[in-house]
């Protein structure tokens, strides 16, 4: 007993500094902010989770076995931490932008973007497609091991990029950044062109239609029309699509390996 509190006093800087990382994560992190995970307590307790099987490595970490005084450098490495945490979660985050954008044009091109309601795994209004879109992939982020690399990339920055490291801000992080926000158009456009275009053709259809049957009501009509051949495509692709944005997440979330090497 007399050696458990000298331990826990031991550990609880040790626990404040390193739960900062995933605390980024579940920040910017759409499924795992305080109002998907129904509070702050469940979410930090999930953080603290997820911390405490990094702490043994992180014992013999010079930074965070000596004692600090708190000034504007100890701040400065807390926020370093806070800042990695939340370059993963940013990258983690972006499958789930892009398709909820890709959700939101499909919806405006066939009319029917006034019908928002709330998404529960953005955490914000969106519209029906877009609802839909999230919460699939919500589904197969955690089946197909999505959540899994993002918690091994976690643990694979304490090892690559230790607390108290210092980042070089160059063009590598420059260019990576570039490179995710390139990756957000990319999963939109990869995820919805096939139904817009033929939403598109529709409409010039119904264009030409409305040339020769001018009394025919083709604005009401073309509704209709784009719905369901839109959700036909969808049915089609949209296996293949998914697929392709969760190997785009896995391989991005494995990238940022090469990013520590990088701007250490």
């Amino acid at each position: 007993m007399g050696d458990f509190f000298p331990a826990l006093t031991g550990i609880i800087p040790l626990l404040f500094i390193a739960v900062l990382r995933p605390l980024g994560i579940f920040i910017i992190m759409p499924l795992l902010t305080s109002k998907n995970l129904a509070g702050t307590m469940i979410r930090n307790s999930i953080i603290i989770l997820i911390t405490i099987p990094a702490l043994p490595g992180l014992k013999e970490n010079v930074f965070l076995s000596q004692p600090h005084v708190i000034d504007f450098y100890f701040f400065l490495a807390l926020s370093r931490e806070v800042f990695i945490g939340v370059l993963i979660g940013f990258v983690a985050a972006i499958p789930f932008w892009a398709i909820d954008s890709a959700g939101f044009l499909l919806d405006t091109m066939r009319g029917s973007s006034m019908g928002n309601i709330y998404n529960p795994t953005l955490a914000e209004s969106s519209t029906l497609l877009g609802v839909f879109f999230s919460q699939l992939f919500t589904v197969i982020f955690f089946v197909c091991g999505g959540m899994n690399q993002l918690i091994t990339t976690l643990y694979q920055s304490y090892v690559l990029f230790p607390p108290g490291e210092s980042i070089s801000f160059n063009r590598h992080l420059l260019d990576f950044v570039v490179q995710q926000w390139n990756m957000l158009f990319v999963l939109f456009l990869h995820f919805s062109i096939p139904a817009a275009a033929v939403m598109l053709l529709t409409d010039v259809g119904m264009g030409l239609l409305n040339r020769s049957a001018q009394q025919l009501n083709v604005f009401f009509l073309a509704m209709s029309v784009k719905s369901i051949l839109a959700l036909i495509v969808l049915m089609i692709t949209i296996a293949f699509s998914l697929d392709y944005v969760r190997e785009t997440l896995l391989r991005n979330l494995y990238s940022i390996s090469t990013l520590w090497e990088n701007i250490l």
